[in-house]
């Protein structure tokens, strides 16, 4: 039988975070957190990236926990009661990632730099993400989410550029006409859906909400 808790007390017995389970298991942090407080029960392709995340067996996050989380302190200099110390376990502990939601804005509000040059879109988040994603809190999940949806905006944006293409080729050979404007209309109308979706996630972030974009990496 699947216990939350003992999930729990492997990631802590390895020195991980929830962010760091995530990063290394590829399952989004609320996902895992709603795991080990119990809401939901991890199944199939779950499961198994979790164990292989905190390298046990599959078993082991169905078993109840076990002494071996916990490890004991050294024995202790001088005149000390040594029986009553090494009969004290010590449960290890997760780094403590540093809180810094403006970091996060930045993060978020990075991805306009598009509006500079094109694909700094994907470069700047990628650096930010790359540079905290580790030592700061939900860097990890908001950097996924964040560069998920500018390349799902770039190709897209890419395909309809390509089908205006195509339309200035068909409208040129069948009926000896161009189409005016057409490029410059998709320009205005993909890099506004890009900077107002970017804004208005960055408005959710400064309310301290984390339900970003759908997509992630």
């Amino acid at each position: 039988m699947f216990s939350a808790e003992r999930i729990l007390i492997i990631r802590k017995s390895k020195g991980l975070s929830q962010e760091l389970l995530a990063e290394q298991s590829g399952i989004s942090l609320r996902t895992i957190q709603r795991v080990e407080q119990g809401d939901t029960v991890p199944r199939g392709h779950t499961l198994q990236a979790l164990a292989a995340a905190l390298e046990v067996p599959l078993d082991a996050l169905r078993e109840e926990p076990q002494p071996t989380a916990l490890a004991t302190p050294p024995p202790a200099v001088g005149p000390t009661d040594t029986t009553a110390a090494a009969a004290t376990p010590v449960l290890l502990t997760a780094p403590t990632l540093r809180s810094d939601p403006q970091y996060l804005q930045l993060l978020n509000l990075s991805a306009l730099s598009f509006l500079v040059f094109p694909f700094l879109n994907l470069v700047v988040p990628f650096l930010l993400w790359r540079a905290h994603r580790l030592d700061t809190e939900h860097v990890a999940e908001v950097g996924r989410r964040v560069l998920g949806f500018q390349i799902l905006w770039q190709a897209a944006s890419f395909l309809l550029f390509a089908l205006a293409l195509v339309a200035q080729i068909i409208a040129f050979r069948y009926f000896n006409r161009k189409l005016p404007g057409v490029y410059v209309a998709i320009a205005a109308l993909t890099y506004a859906v890009n900077a107002l979706t970017v804004i208005y996630y960055n408005r959710k972030l400064k309310q301290g909400s984390l339900d970003l974009y759908p997509i992630r990496l």
